[in-house]
C-alpha cells in the first residue's frame, strides 16, 4: 500500500453526510440473506451507482468533484469454524456468532475505467456473522422487534 496515496486513483464510497456518518450508505433488505445457525450469509448488489473520489484524501476532504462510478459486489459467507456468545448487560450488548470462511467477488467501473475481481484464490484472515441485540432490543428475541 501506498501511504502517499499518490498511486491511488480510484476511491468508491457514498461520502459523508453532513450529520457526520461516512462511507455508509443504505441497501434493500432484499440485498442481505443471513443464517447464523446455518453458518451461512450473503449480501448481494449490483449496479450500485457511487461516487469515485479517486484517492482517499480527496474522499475525506472533498478537494475535487467525484466522477460518477458503478460498482456490483458479491459476498458469501459459509462453513462454521468457530461459533460463541457474548453479553454485557452495562452496555447493554449480546449477540451469538459464527466464524466462517468468505469469498467476495467485486466489479467497479468508472467512465472507461473497468475493474473486478478474478477467480483465483483467496485470502481471509477473518469472516464472521453474528446476530446481535443492544439498547432497546437487549434481552429480547428475534420476535419481540
Amino acid at each position: 500500500m501506498d501511504p502517499t496515496f499518490e498511486t491511488q486513483i480510484h476511491d468508491y464510497d457514498p461520502g459523508i453526510t453532513s450529520s457526520g456518518l461516512f462511507w455508509t450508505i443504505a441497501i434493500p433488505n432484499s440485498a442481505v440473506q443471513a443464517d447464523v445457525d446455518e453458518a451461512e450469509a450473503r449480501l448481494h448488489v449490483s449496479d450500485l451507482v457511487i461516487p469515485d473520489y479517486g484517492n482517499i484524501l480527496n474522499g475525506l476532504f472533498h478537494t475535487s468533484p467525484p466522477s460518477p462510478g458503478n460498482v456490483s459486489f458479491d459476498i458469501r459467507w459459509f462453513g462454521a469454524k468457530t461459533r460463541g456468545s457474548f453479553s454485557d448487560a452495562t452496555k447493554p450488548f449480546q449477540m451469538t456468532f459464527v466464524q466462517t470462511d468468505a469469498r467476495i467477488t467485486w466489479s467497479g467501473s468508472t467512465g472507461a475505467d473497468t475493474f473486478h475481481t478474478t477467480g483465483g484464490a483467496q485470502t481471509v484472515n477473518f469472516a464472521q456473522i453474528a446476530h446481535e441485540r443492544n439498547g432497546v432490543f437487549f434481552g429480547k428475541g428475534q420476535d419481540d422487534d
